[in-house]
């Protein structure tokens, strides 16, 4: 695949990442790193695809009963011939090496954040953290450069996943609100190869056209 055209925007062909989630945000996110022209993905999901992920997830009918991550490594085959996905049907927790310089989570859960969390500050690789959120029609991004750390310490370990109502993660989720999140994480990752300082927390309230970063 050729991204030459890309080259005097952005050039992240040394950039490998890894990314946890392979769901509605993570499988549009893969999608775009490889069109982008990611090197290769470490891609974590324990879920398997099921009919009511079809709507909000970049899935096709035929997925149903795959392993996600395995299904959106053939997705980026077909779609971005030399990018190198590597799946992983397991759940990254804090014992999880992970071994690039960006890590991206795009999981559901509280818990499972501070879990990884916790290996990406006990990584020695790690430079940058994607930390993806979306709700049905907001999303959140908080990007950690691992030398300033402290403000997102504080703010994970303030959360608390008692408190948050029990949804279905489909009741969390439009597509056009994941296509969206891809987007802008694949922005963040042109500033960090670029040398640009992105934003620490942005938030996009795509129902009140009301982009905040900050």
């Amino acid at each position: 695949m050729d991204h030459s055209r890309h080259m005097n925007i952005f050039n992240v062909s040394d950039l490998p990442v890894t990314q946890i989630g392979a769901g509605g945000i993570g499988a549009a996110t893969a999608l775009a790193l490889a069109k982008m022209g990611v090197p290769g993905i470490t891609l974590y999901d324990n879920d398997v695809i099921d009919y009511v992920n079809l709507s909000t997830q970049l899935h096709k009918v035929s997925d149903v009963g795959m392993e996600k991550p395995s299904a959106v490594a053939r997705m980026v085959e077909e779609f971005s011939d030399e990018i190198v996905v590597s799946p992983h049907f397991e759940r990254a927790g804090e014992n999880t090496k992970f071994r690039t310089r960006v890590v991206i989570s795009a999981v559901d859960s509280i818990n499972a954040r501070k879990d990884i969390w916790k290996a990406v500050v006990n990584s020695d690789r790690v430079e940058w953290y994607l930390d993806a959120r979306m709700a049905a029609e907001q999303f959140q991004l908080h990007t950690v450069k691992l030398d300033d750390w402290n403000w997102y310490e504080a703010l994970i370990n303030a959360e608390d996943e008692s408190v948050v109502p029990e949804l279905a993660c489909t009741a969390k989720a439009t597509i056009f609100t994941a296509f969206v999140a891809a987007g802008l994480i694949g922005k963040t990752i042109r500033q960090i190869v670029t040398d640009i300082t992105p934003p620490r927390k942005l938030i996009y309230d795509i129902k009140g056209d009301d982009l905040i970063a900050i």
